[in-house]
């Protein structure tokens, strides 16, 4: 595996920082405007993901930290619609995906038989000709 050319890395490592400093402000505003402190609310915040603010161990102290100052996260109202909007995309999509493999298997079937009846009457051809050749 090639590694990644110096201005590359250095993109990277900026946008990493940025993004950081992002969720680093909105740690404090929410501690500020008295919001409950968990990863969503923070990514969300932020406009980073959950999974980078996993990642970062700096950043998942001080959120876990501030989160068992406030004591316990009531869920959200928001949490929960977001989490229903998210299951009736997949389910959206799913049953899309099904529709999908569906049309696909019927036409696979239909070139399949097309393919059959073609190389059957090209092995009749075939046959044909060499009996043509014959004579």
């Amino acid at each position: 595996m090639t590694p990644l050319p110096e201005h590359l890395r250095n993109a990277t490592h900026a946008r990493t920082r940025e993004a950081e400093k992002r969720a680093r402000a909105a740690l404090a505003e929410l501690v500020k405007v008295g919001k409950p402190i968990s990863f969503t609310a923070v990514a969300r915040q932020a406009g980073v993901s959950t999974d980078f603010l996993y990642r970062s161990p700096e950043l998942r102290m001080q959120i876990e930290r501030r989160r068992a100052k406030g004591g316990s996260v009531p869920a959200a109202p928001a949490d929960a619609s977001g989490d229903s909007s998210t299951s009736a995309a997949v389910r959206a999509l799913s049953a899309r995906l099904t529709r999908q493999q569906e049309t696909h298997r019927e036409e696979l079937a239909s070139l399949r038989k097309a393919l059959e009846i073609a190389q059957g009457e090209n092995l009749d051809l075939r046959r044909r000709l060499a009996r043509y050749e014959a004579d």
